[in-house]
């Protein structure tokens, strides 16, 4: 794909040089200030619109009309993966809805759907919390199969969201869920444990076998590549993206360097990297690219160097992972591809 030798890592100065994508971010924002910053590096965005029901996100609606504005004014530089309607009670007509509305956004040019934590968190059926396994979700699920929509399922959340604040093991979760204590679990034993929520998961794969599925941030596996590893090979039409999840492969790498490289090359066509930045406007342009600009260059650096790093996300140093440029190049481009078939033309 990319024109420069194969086998020795890429520099940091070639970040800017090759074509790659960002397959798991927000975009929030008429502003085209952070397209034209992706532009001058090489970066193609995938912006992920969701069905939040909470009124401290933006609207639907709304995420829905930015997207099909820089869809329309960016095509060569912006996608967009649609969000699955659903509602606080799921009914019949709720799932016949959504079988609807996923067929629209694929016309109307979304290369997935993502389906968010609420199913399995917070949403309901029968008056009781309901699980992606649940049969009132396959005539959905048996949708997405038929029209071949690539499915980004956010099933549970980090195995830190279990832990007492001070046992979580990265910074990033700490800051989280200190300031997102509804979905703190830790705080509502009443609620299923992050066990039942993978085990939701992995039920529901091996009744869909033909679901093009990214399990989003490391498919709530993050804690551990063994068990990442597992799921992958269980589940052979599984990928996985690595957004807001590259700082548990750093907290890893601080005592199992080579196994975590080891884990890397295995597994090099079935992860995606996706930065999870949110563009909005609650917070300046300059301290928004200031930020992209670090996360990219921060986990550009862990993945294509092998120097010794530090990050805020994580405590203590760790040593980078430094892999060759043909694994580089499908973990930042070809995975994404192929796992969303419509950005095939990036590929010419």
């Amino acid at each position: 794909m990319q024109d420069m030798e194969k086998g020795s890592p890429y520099l940091m100065d070639d970040f800017s040089k090759i074509k790659k994508v960002d397959a798991h971010l927000h975009y929030y924002t008429f502003n085209d200030a952070f397209i034209h910053f992706a532009q001058k590096n090489n970066m193609h965005l995938v912006s992920i619109n969701v069905d939040f029901m909470e009124d401290e996100w933006m609207k639907l609606s709304e995420q829905k009309n930015i997207a099909g504005y820089h869809k329309t004014n960016n095509p060569d530089s912006y996608s967009f993966i649609g969000a699955v309607p659903l509602s606080n009670n799921i009914t019949v007509p709720v799932i016949e809805n959504a079988c609807q509305q996923v067929a629209a956004e694929q016309d109307n040019g979304a290369i997935g759907v993502k389906i968010w934590k609420n199913v399995g968190m917070k949403i309901t059926h029968n008056n009781k919390l309901v699980m992606i396994d649940d049969p009132v979700f396959s005539p959905l699920l048996r949708q997405l199969e038929h029209i071949k929509l690539p499915v980004l399922g956010h099933f549970g959340e980090p195995r830190n969201c279990w832990l007492p604040i001070d046992e979580m093991t990265v910074e990033s979760d700490k800051k989280y869920y200190s300031s997102h204590p509804e979905f703190h679990m830790n705080q509502q034993p009443h609620m299923p444990s992050h066990n039942d929520q993978v085990a939701a998961c992995n039920n529901m794969l091996a009744k869909h076998r033909h679901l093009n599925f990214v399990g989003a941030h490391l498919g709530s596996s993050e804690y551990s590549i063994d068990e990442i590893a597992r799921r992958l090979d269980q589940f052979p039409h599984m990928n996985m993206d690595l957004a807001e999840r590259v700082c548990h492969l750093q907290h890893q790498a601080i005592n199992d360097h080579q196994k975590v490289y080891d884990f890397m090359i295995r597994y090099q066509d079935r992860l995606i990297y996706g930065s999870d930045m949110v563009f909005t406007d609650n917070k300046s342009e300059e301290e928004q690219l200031e930020e992209l600009e670090r996360r990219w260059h921060s986990q550009w650096q862990f993945f294509t160097q092998t120097n010794i790093q530090n990050t805020w996300e994580v405590k203590g140093s760790f040593k980078g992972l430094g892999l060759p440029r043909e694994v580089v190049d499908k973990i930042y481009f070809s995975n994404a591809i192929k796992a969303y078939p419509s950005l095939s033309f990036l590929a010419q």
